[in-house]
């Protein structure tokens, strides 16, 4: 089993939960009050099971007019065709733009002989804040309806080596991954451990569902990956999006890049 980074860079988003493009070299967070500054970085796996993409990110294009995933893809050898799954932590815009494109008016998805799974009750929760500015609209709606889908109830394994757990705290249904293979295990967190930083510095976020159960699961998390030897994978986190886990003496964590 292997692992790869699909980053489709940085942004800075506010409550308007538009996603806009920040360079660091040219942009100023000061230039955009009210913004947070998050990093987009949907994840490919190589495994017994298939070819995996985790939460497909924002699914937009590059200065070259191409979908940034799928040329992330190609520079590792693949194409849209060649993805078996598409896993969904939980449907927030940032994490699904990337299942569809639209073409002409019409979505079509952007792997189109994958299989896309989700919770079934993270998207029947979906649908009832409908609108939503967390939301896109169209892409839900079209998942919902897509047949080339898996809807998962509660904890159940996917796979031999893919186990599918229900977390809540960000989102009610959220969900994580656990990969366990003979040479290799990770661990993908979504929103709940959406960047290694937030196992050093232990917070509370205001756009969880429930900020407590979060930050509680994060520490959880954290200790289990570094007793068993879990890989994390960070979506918000472009610097160091894969990185080992280590829980030293006093209870703190300590973080090394892969």
């Amino acid at each position: 089993m292997k692992c790869f980074s699909l980053s489709e860079g940085t942004y800075t988003v506010n409550q308007s939960k538009i996603f806009i493009p920040f360079n660091s070299e040219i942009d100023s967070v000061k230039d955009r009050p009210g913004s947070l500054l998050v990093e987009i970085c949907p994840f490919f796996i190589v495994s017994e099971e298939g070819l995996i993409i985790i939460d497909p990110g924002l699914g937009l294009k590059n200065v070259e007019g191409e979908f940034q995933i799928l040329k992330n893809l190609s520079l590792l050898g693949y194409n849209s065709t060649d993805i078996n799954y598409v896993l969904l932590s939980h449907l927030h815009k940032d994490h699904i733009g990337g299942i569809a494109y639209e073409e002409n008016g019409e979505l079509k998805p952007m792997f189109p002989n994958a299989e896309y799974v989700f919770q079934v009750e993270e998207m029947n929760d979906a649908i009832s804040k409908l609108p939503s500015k967390s939301y896109e609209e169209n892409k839900l709606l079209f998942l919902k309806s897509y047949k080339n889908k898996r809807e998962l109830l509660g904890n159940t394994p996917f796979s031999k080596n893919i186990f599918c757990e229900i977390s809540g705290g960000h989102t009610k249904n959220h969900q994580v991954f656990w990969f366990n293979s003979e040479n290799k295990k990770y661990f993908y967190g979504g929103d709940v451990l959406p960047q290694g930083i937030q196992l050093i510095r232990r917070f509370m976020a205001k756009y969880d569902f429930n900020g407590k159960d979060s930050a509680a699961l994060r520490i959880q998390y954290g200790k289990k990956c570094a007793e068993e030897n879990y890989t994390c994978l960070f979506f918000h986190s472009s610097v160091s999006p894969i990185s080992k886990v280590k829980l030293m003496e006093d209870g703190r964590f300590e973080l090394t890049a892969i």
